[in-house]
């Protein structure tokens, strides 16, 4: 694997492992500086039970995470390392939704 994509998946990593505990606190009520930076409520979350939009993103979030380590410990993305790249664009997009 060559040095910028491991550099862009351990920034995966990085970013994953933020954006689970930030979810994690705020699933469970706690709210301080790294909880409340850049996070806003979403429109469309109202719509859906409470639980669906506080628990929505772990799964993918924890995918992503583990596969990441794994990739990073093999040194060759693969097919796996193909998944987590689609995953990238599409979390992009959702951040626009109202």
């Amino acid at each position: 694997m060559n040095k910028v994509l491991r550099l862009f998946f351990i920034a995966i990593v990085i970013f994953s492992t933020y954006h689970l505990i930030r979810d994690l606190l705020t699933n469970f009520g706690i709210h301080n500086y790294i909880v409340d930076f850049a996070h806003r409520s979403h429109l469309w979350c109202g719509k859906f039970y409470p639980w669906v939009c506080h628990w929505i993103t772990v799964p993918s979030e924890i995918f992503t995470l583990v596969v990441s380590l794994i990739i990073l410990r093999r040194n060759r993305p693969g097919t796996l390392g193909v998944l987590v790249l689609i995953q990238v664009p599409l979390w992009l997009l959702l951040v626009l939704l109202p």
